[in-house]
């Protein structure tokens, strides 16, 4: 039996992720842990690296991937970059989770007890698998519930970081309903640099939702 490849993921409407297939279907994903709505264990943001890492889009700030293999392979990736695999662990998670939206200190400490490495290693002297294994553990990779949607939507309603860096002809498209099959210009996401995203149009509401905008984990790189 063949199995479905998510080709494009969205935001969903709230705490939910949208993810389609190339058989025509698509799933939304509720609840659970961001990283686990996106299929993103390390929490990483949109941009370019995620979109030549494997990501099919993104739900707000954050890249959505199609499986857990690829998500889990862009953040071993990730770590391969000069700026991580030249410092020390410490160091390290410092440049990936800067304060003070996150807790270095609790981040090296939840680490370190995991895999015995010790603050002051090399990053390049490290077993990195065995390192992004440990830090998805602390970002949080909880399971929520998967829902088939039986009509998907032609439409989704653009929505922005909300910010002074967003840019003003994106501002305006905030909250407008456009079409995914007719598009004038590029849908959300789709530009260099462009942090906005695409939100289910039609989808039900998530009860106690947190938009994708609010939540407090930056990762930097």
């Amino acid at each position: 039996m063949k199995m479905r490849k998510p080709i494009k993921a969205y935001g969903g409407n709230g705490r939910s992720a949208i993810y389609e297939f190339d058989d025509g279907t698509a799933e939304m994903r509720n609840g659970g842990t961001i990283a686990w709505r996106n299929t993103n264990p390390g929490n990483i943001k949109s941009g370019e690296f995620a979109k030549s890492h494997g990501g099919i889009g993104n739900n707000g700030k954050f890249a959505v991937f199609p499986d857990f293999a690829t998500g889990r392979r862009a953040m071993y990736d990730l770590l391969q970059l000069p700026k991580y695999h030249s410092v020390t662990l410490a160091e390290a998670i410092y440049i990936y989770a800067p304060p003070p939206e996150n807790n270095p200190e609790a981040y090296i400490q939840r680490v370190v007890e995991l895999t015995g490495f010790r603050r002051t290693d090399r990053m390049a002297d490290l077993d990195n698998w065995r390192l992004v294994d440990a830090m998805m553990r602390h970002e949080d990779y909880k399971v929520g519930i998967v829902k088939p949607i039986k009509k998907l939507s032609a439409v989704y309603t653009w929505r922005t970081m909300r910010d002074e860096h967003v840019r003003p002809e994106h501002a305006k498209r905030e909250g407008q309903v456009f079409r995914w099959d007719r598009p004038n210009f590029d849908h959300p996401g789709e530009a260099r640099g462009c942090r906005c995203w695409a939100e289910c149009h039609e989808c039900e509401y998530v009860a106690k939702a947190t938009n994708p905008f609010e939540v407090q984990i930056v990762i930097s790189y």
